[in-house]
C-alpha cells in the first residue's frame, strides 16, 4: 500500500466518527444529568417554578447543541475525503487537469464529470447519494451560516421539515434525530468506502 493514499488516514476518520456516534446518546445523557446537577444544586432552596426550565434544556436544547455540529463534520469529512483521493487519483493518472477545474450543476455532479470524463473511472456517485448529500448541504448550510437559526422565507428547508419527520423545528431552530445521524453518517461513509475500494482495485490490487 502507497503510504501517500489518502484513504489510509480517511478509514482512521470514519472510524473514529462512527465510534464517536454510537457513543453520542451516552454521552448526552451524561452532560444532561451534570447540567442538571449543578443547576439543581445552584437554585436549591428556590421555588420549583423558578427554574423548571433547566429540565427543558436537558431535554431538548442540550442534545441539540451537540447533534448538529455533526452534521457539519459529515458535510467536511465527504468533501475533503473525495477531494483527497481525486487528488490522488490525478497524480496516478498522470492527469493535467484537476477537479477543481470541472464545473458541474452540485458538487457531487463535478466530481461525477471528472472521474468519468478525465480519469476514465467506471465509477460514480449514484442518484441515492447525490439526493441524500443534497438534503445534507441544506442542513449544514442552516448549521454553518445561521447557528441553526430556521429562516421562515427558506422554502427549501421548509419542504424537508414537512417531508421528513426525523427533522424537526424546535424554538425555531433546526433539529435532527438521533436516527437521522445515523443514517447521514450510513450513506457519507458507504459512497466513500465505495470509492476507495474502487480505487484500490485499480491502483494496488493489480499489482499483487
Amino acid at each position: 500500500m502507497d503510504m501517500s493514499y489518502p484513504g489510509i488516514s480517511i478509514k482512521v476518520e470514519l472510524t473514529v466518527l462512527a465510534e464517536y456516534l454510537d457513543g453520542m446518546e451516552q454521552g448526552i445523557s451524561a452532560v444532561c444529568d451534570s447540567y442538571i446537577l449543578k443547576e439543581e444544586e445552584k437554585n436549591k432552596g428556590l421555588p420549583h417554578y423558578e427554574f423548571s426550565y433547566i429540565y427543558e434544556v436537558a431535554k431538548y436544547e442540550i442534545p441539540r447543541v451537540i447533534k448538529l455540529p455533526y452534521l457539519v463534520t459529515l458535510y467536511s469529512l465527504f468533501e475533503s475525503s473525495i477531494l483527497s483521493l481525486l487528488k490522488y487519483a490525478k497524480k496516478k493518472e498522470g492527469k493535467e487537469i484537476s477537479v477543481k477545474d470541472i464545473k458541474g450543476k452540485t458538487l457531487i455532479s463535478s466530481y461525477n464529470k471528472y472521474m468519468q470524463h478525465i480519469l476514465n473511472y467506471d465509477f460514480y456517485f449514484n442518484q441515492k447519494t447525490m439526493s441524500g448529500f443534497s438534503e445534507l448541504n441544506k442542513l449544514r448550510n442552516c448549521i454553518a451560516h445561521s447557528n441553526g437559526n430556521l429562516d421562515p422565507r427558506n422554502t427549501e428547508l421548509k419542504k424537508l421539515l414537512s417531508s421528513n419527520s426525523r427533522i424537526s423545528e424546535l424554538n425555531g431552530q433546526l433539529d435532527v434525530s438521533y436516527d437521522y445521524l445515523q443514517d447521514a453518517f450510513g450513506f457519507i461513509a458507504e459512497a466513500i468506502r465505495e470509492l476507495m475500494k474502487y480505487m484500490e482495485l485499480r491502483y494496488f490490487e493489480q499489482k499483487s
